[in-house]
């Protein structure tokens, strides 16, 4: 039985067979160059904007990322007017047990805001539907999560009445090239576009006319500094979020990922080498949506499904899946600091979020406060799994496995810092 019928064999690939890692999401892309480290080092606030076309599960998806019902789920287009915005926790192996070593009150994880816009309409990019307040919600964004229908409801209308996920994709991405393509031919008509910023504008343009994405452009740190105040839609990486029903979240799983890969590979107007995919089910987050934890684990279990060595039935569940797939997206990391301050002085311990390579010991110093920043003297550093084979931070300097480091020391992922000033 052919448990994928939602998606067009007209629109996939006839290779016989693909290759899919395990965990839901695509295999790794490019890494992150160096021009967007530095677009990352200046965000305030890491932000991930859902879109996709009315009626896809957009809001859904907002709902199962907050396990709250926030946004209104209704089965008629552009349901959503406002943007909901909701802090989404990282999931974190270490944090809860940095906590209770350095017996903190707190435990702060970082996190993520997402945002759920109004669906897309055809046209835009002309202002069509809700085009103009949807765009200048996207454009505060760092990340794009793309929600592709892949499921049959006779229940749920689609707005063209059929489901096609290439194709509805396709539309999604060709709205956000038009879009930027109209405004930067508008910056470069303006007398006040010069010099590093009309040549990146230019080399842009060039690969919006071809069909391309502003990222393929290859523009450098400077350049992409130059031209962060416009937002391009399409300089910002995509995790596509094929919305499939319970039927391929669980039992035709692999064949579900096979035709999502499939289409993925061949959609137009994307990135392949930066964006990447993983499988939603809406349908199955809204059944668990009012059970307790234990009866979430028990419906789990009743859907069979085959989890992969190390992996859990709770790390497919959105919550869990997507904010993990933004950091690799993003190439984002975590540090933590906590661990080693004296109780009376602080009494938290907090994962922060930095791009990878992008923040130094004096960085983070200046995250914390102001004082710090100025009284920095050195910064204890040690990596939590280390950290966490000893009682104390007290006793992992004692065996020797805390070093120090200066002020312009590059952090690394998983990192405890303790920073000392005066």
């Amino acid at each position: 039985m052919n448990t994928c019928g939602a998606w067009s064999e007209s629109t996939l690939s006839s290779a016989a067979t693909l290759t899919y890692t395990r965990i839901a999401f695509s295999a790794p892309a490019a890494q992150a160059d160096v021009g967007r480290r530095r677009v990352c080092k200046i965000w305030a606030k890491v932000r991930v904007g859902i879109l996709g076309l009315p009626n896809v599960g957009k809001s859904s998806l907002f709902n199962a990322l907050a396990e709250k019902s926030l946004a209104q789920v209704a089965n008629f287009p552009f349901c959503t007017i406002e943007a909901n915005v909701a802090p989404i926790a990282v999931p974190d192996l270490h944090l809860q047990s940095l906590g209770g070593l350095a017996l903190s009150r707190r435990a702060v994880p970082a996190s993520i805001d997402w945002a759920d816009v109004a669906g897309l309409a055809r046209g835009a990019s002309r202002g069509e539907g809700l085009g103009n307040r949807f765009l200048a919600e996207l454009r505060e964004c760092q990340a794009l999560a793309h929600v592709v229908r892949a499921f049959e409801d006779d229940n749920v209308v689609h707005v063209d009445g059929k489901v096609d996920p290439s194709e509805d994709a396709a539309a999604v991405n060709l709205e956000l090239l038009l879009a930027d393509l109209a405004h930067v031919e508008r910056r470069l008509e303006r007398s006040t576009c010069k010099g590093e910023e009309r040549e990146a504008l230019e080399a842009v343009a060039g690969c919006l006319m071809e069909g391309k994405p502003a990222r393929v452009a290859g523009l450098s740190a400077s350049a992409l500094f130059s031209i962060k105040s416009m937002g391009l839609l399409t300089l910002k990486p995509v995790l596509y979020c094929f919305n499939v029903d319970e039927v391929d979240f669980a039992y035709g799983r692999e064949e579900a990922l096979t035709r999502a890969r499939e289409v993925f590979e061949a959609l137009d107007f994307s990135d392949r080498a930066t964006d990447r995919f993983t499988l939603v089910s809406c349908k199955v987050e809204a059944e668990m949506s009012a059970k307790t934890r234990r009866e979430q684990l028990d419906y789990l279990q009743d859907l069979q499904l085959d989890v992969a060595p190390g992996e859990s039935l709770e790390g497919l569940l959105s919550h869990n899946a997507l904010p993990k797939a933004m950091l690799s997206l993003l190439g984002l990391s975590i540090a933590y600091t906590g661990p080693g301050v004296p109780q009376e002085k602080s009494r938290t311990t907090r994962a922060h979020l930095f791009p990878a390579g992008g923040l130094t010991a004096e960085g983070l110093a200046g995250r914390i406060h102001g004082d710090i920043y100025k009284g920095f003297l050195k910064a204890e550093v040690v990596p939590a799994p280390v950290l966490l084979e000893h009682p104390t931070f007290a006793s992992a300097k004692d065996a020797g496995c805390v070093r120090t480091e200066g002020r312009e020391y590059t952090l690394e992922s998983g990192e405890v810092v303790l920073i000392k000033w005066k």
